[in-house]
């Protein structure tokens, strides 16, 4: 057995002891007679290593989507660490409370210098080849939306998927839209696209099938082909728009779940519920009002070379104010398709119980837009269709680390991967950029007022002759224009048990987004060398007090003693 491979059966078996270590860590932080052993590498491992590929599995939806709904449900509503508060912390994150790029996830937007035109191109290359024929080969499998698959004459494949009549645009503009921001955010996408045909350049591939009403394949035909163009309505020339999504590069297989792991993937080794990308894509989701975001609109797909699985987010036609097949109503993104505990109280009411969005009046933005609601949309409340494990474990920090992605779309940003939709005027791509950038204000109020949001922190000071330690950090809380400096109190407690120091303090803001603590300490009498190795042995614990109401969850920095000559390191960071 590998060393990689012993890792990662230790991982999976060992959940709880991992939860239970870094819980012992986080609790030494607060203590001035513990150490902390923190390593000096990310806690992330390579998952890209090369690998034979894994089985498809056999999925019942019904089986899973019951298993979600009321096992999960029940199992989450008698659960003592939710009863008593317990939360279980991301444990793929870094010593920074990040995560690294790998198979699930790639920093984007979150780098800082992702231009506009980054965003509208998204993950693309180029677009189905109109110019010629496009051949028929399959009825689409999969899905509510009416379409089928074609091979341009480039001898690409695409899944082509129209609107629904009447609302022309609703499911096409929101699938290519929320498909740029998804990536931008730092998710793996299909490459999606605006399509206009002519019908008369469709062709019938002989061998194409479509799934039979009674189970199996049949014959497609040409009949198939004029039933899907009816369910649409043709643009005013008489030809026809659609969404055409590129057929991702790789093997597909199956669908990822939102917990657990692919056992026969060695490189799969975080119980899914405990990734901070899947915790935190609860956030980018709500943003988008990606209500069917669930486990059939995933994809895992075998990268072949060098031979590992790359998981992808599918399939964004339920988004913004689309439901897919007609615009979103008032409970999309209020409650679960099948919620349990509300339905139980409804039933032992008599229909009483309400939970508010029965009675919610709601109008159409427009036939191309659909519904989506800004003045009702409370981030913390966001449900999607079916609940997931990973949204369900999410903590404040998860939700301040997706918060973080939507609050770095600029205003050019949004509208850039808006115009990619081809919504019918300027007004109507208005309307959405305006919605968009409102969700996205209320998301960065909400979970940056969850927690002390420092980040980018240093130290500075003079080694042992100095006896001020000036610890530097931007709040993000101000730098997003939510508070002012009057507003803002940083109270403060400060451990070295190596070089003997317990300080407390609290210090008001000064003017910027860009902060400062004053630490005062007594130097110690000998010359202490630097701190070897992994160990770190001080932590400086920060709440932030914005008019006089103190934020629960402190902000963690933890530093290492490089000695009397350069003082101290920054070398980790916790929300």
């Amino acid at each position: 057995m590998t060393m990689q491979t012993a890792r990662i059966r230790t991982i999976r078996t060992g959940t709880r002891l991992a939860f239970l270590a870094g819980s012992v860590v986080l609790a030494s932080c607060g203590s001035s007679r513990s150490t902390i052993d923190l390593p000096l590498e990310p806690i992330a491992y390579v998952d890209t290593l090369p690998s034979v590929q894994p089985k498809e599995r056999e999925i019942n939806e019904v089986t899973r989507l019951l298993k979600v709904s009321i096992g999960g449900e029940i199992g989450y509503g008698f659960s003592f660490k939710r009863l008593f508060g317990a939360q279980v912390e991301a444990l793929n994150i870094t010593r920074f409370d990040d995560v690294v790029n790998s198979s699930w996830y790639e920093r984007r937007i979150t780098k800082g210098y992702m231009t506009a035109e980054d965003v509208a191109r998204g993950p693309t290359t180029f677009g189905p080849d109109t110019s010629d024929v496009l051949t028929v080969v399959a009825g689409k499998a999969a899905g509510i939306s009416p379409g089928f698959n074609v091979r341009d004459a480039r001898g690409n494949t695409f899944v082509v998927k129209f609107d629904p009549i009447g609302n022309l645009h609703l499911a096409s503009a929101a699938g290519v839209i929320s498909s740029r921001l998804f990536h931008a955010a730092g998710y793996y996408t299909p490459e999606d696209f605006i399509v206009v045909f002519d019908s008369a350049k469709l062709v019938l591939d002989p061998e194409a099938e479509i799934p039979a009403e009674g189970g199996g394949d049949r014959q497609m035909t040409e009949d198939d082909i004029r039933d899907v163009l009816s369910r649409t309505d043709p643009l005013p020339d008489g030809r026809f728009l659609a969404l055409a999504s590129k057929f991702v590069p790789g093997r597909p297989m199956d669908p990822f779940f939102f917990d657990g792991v692919r056992n026969d993937d060695p490189n799969d080794y975080y119980l899914h519920q405990h990734r901070r990308e899947l915790r935190g894509l609860y956030v980018v989701s709500s943003w988008l009002n990606h209500v069917d975001m669930r486990y059939a609109n995933t994809l895992d797909v075998f990268i072949d070379p060098p031979g590992y699985v790359r998981h992808y987010l599918i399939d964004f036609a339920a988004t913004l104010g689309s439901g897919t097949i007609r615009p979103h109503q008032p409970r999309e993104g209020k409650e679960y398709n099948f919620a349990f505990w509300p339905s139980l109280a409804r039933m032992l009411t008599l229909g009483f119980y309400n939970k508010g969005w029965e009675n919610e009046e709601y109008e159409i933005i427009h036939p191309s837009i659909g519904w989506i609601p800004v003045e009702s949309f409370d981030p913390g409340q966001w449900r999607a269709n079916w609940p997931n494990g990973a949204f369900r474990l999410a903590t404040p920090a998860d939700g301040y680390w997706g918060a973080k992605i939507v609050g770095a779309f600029s205003e050019a940003q949004i509208r850039a991967a808006v115009t990619e939709g081809g919504l019918p005027t300027r007004e109507v791509e208005d309307a959405v950029v305006e919605v968009l950038e409102a969700r996205r204000d209320k998301i960065v109020a909400y979970w940056y007022s969850r927690v002390t949001p420092i980040e980018n922190v240093s130290a500075e000071s003079a080694g042992l002759r100095s006896s001020l330690l000036e610890i530097s950090f931007d709040d993000l809380g101000m730098a997003a224009g939510l508070h002012t400096d009057d507003q803002t109190r940083y109270i403060w407690t400060f451990n070295d048990v190596y070089l003997g120091i317990d300080a407390q303090g609290a210090s008001v803001a000064g003017s910027g987004e860009r902060q400062s603590l004053d630490i005062p300490f007594e130097p110690p009498n000998e010359q202490l060398p630097g701190i070897d190795g992994d160990q770190a042995t001080a932590t400086l614990h920060v709440n932030v007090e914005r008019d006089g109401r103190r934020v629960k969850r402190e902000a963690v920095i933890t530093l290492r003693w490089e000695g009397p000559e350069k003082g101290y390191r920054v070398v980790g960071l916790r929300h």
